[in-house]
C-alpha cells in the first residue's frame, strides 16, 4: 500500500509550538500501523499531543490509551479530545513508560514515534526531553510494549538508523519478534532517514523488508 503523507489531515491539531507539531514520522506511524479487524484498543507511548492517537481512533475505529511523560504535552493532548470529538475513543495518561500501571496484556496493539536521538543538546528542556532517548529509555519502551501487549499481539515503531540495533537487540530479548521493516528515504539517491517496523509478541522468526518510503 502507498504512503498517504495527508493520512492525518482528519486530525484537528492543537498546537503546542513548532517544536511539537507532526512530522512525516507522525503520518508514517499511522500509515505503517493498518490494525487488523479483531484490534481494539491500541496503546500509544509517547504520545505527545495525541496526533497518532486521534488518527487512529478515527481511522480504524479502535479505542485508544496515549501515555506522555510531559504535563504540557500531555494537558495539550487531553484538549484535543473534544476538539476531534473523541471522547468516548481517546484517553491519556500523564505518566513515564516505566511508571504505568495497567493490567499485564491489556491492550490488542502498541505503538510508538519514541525520541530518535541518543544526543540532543538544547537549552529547551522539552525539547532536550523528546528528542533525546538513552538506552535505559529503550528497554523502558520496550519492556511496557512487552508486559501491555496481549500474547501474539502486535507492536509498531518508527525509529532512528541512528540507534536501531539498539532497539532491535532490545526487542529481541523481550521475545518481540520483528516481523515487517521498511526504510524511508527523503530521496532515492540519499540514506534512509527512518525505518518503520512491525513486531509480534512470541513471534517465530522470519522478517520481510517491504518496499521503501521514498518521500520525494
Amino acid at each position: 500500500m502507498k504512503f498517504d503523507p495527508d493520512i492525518i489531515r482528519c486530525v484537528e491539531i492543537v498546537d503546542a509550538g513548532p517544536q511539537h507539531r507532526p512530522t512525516h514520522a507522525s503520518s508514517l506511524l499511522v500509515w505503517y500501523t493498518r490494525p487488523s479487524k479483531n484490534v481494539r484498543s491500541v496503546l500509544e507511548l509517547g504520545s505527545g499531543v495525541g496526533t497518532v492517537s486521534f488518527a487512529l481512533a478515527k481511522l480504524y475505529n479502535v479505542k485508544v490509551v496515549g501515555v506522555e511523560k510531559e504535563k504540557e504535552l500531555y494537558e495539550k493532548a487531553l484538549e484535543g479530545i473534544s476538539l476531534n470529538k473523541l471522547e468516548e475513543r481517546v484517553s491519556f495518561v500523564n505518566s513515564s513508560v516505566e511508571e504505568l500501571s495497567f493490567p499485564p496484556e491489556s491492550f490488542d496493539m502498541v505503538v510508538s514515534n519514541p525520541p530518535h536521538h541518543t544526543k540532543v543538546k538544547s537549552p529547551n528542556r522539552l525539547r532536550a526531553s523528546t528528542r533525546s532517548i538513552e538506552r535505559r529509555d529503550i528497554e523502558g519502551f520496550v519492556q511496557a510494549t512487552f508486559r501491555f501487549l496481549k500474547n501474539g499481539g502486535t507492536a509498531v515503531y518508527v525509529l532512528s538508523p541512528e540507534n536501531l540495533m539498539e532497539w532491535l537487540e532490545m526487542f529481541v530479548s523481550f521475545r518481540l519478534e520483528p516481523k515487517r521493516m521498511c526504510f524511508v528515504h527523503g530521496k532515492i539517491e540519499k540514506a534512509a532517514t527512518l525505518v518503520l517496523l512491525r513486531l509480534r509478541k512470541n513471534g517465530k522468526r522470519g522478517l520481510i523488508v517491504d518496499p521503501p518510503v521514498i518521500l520525494s
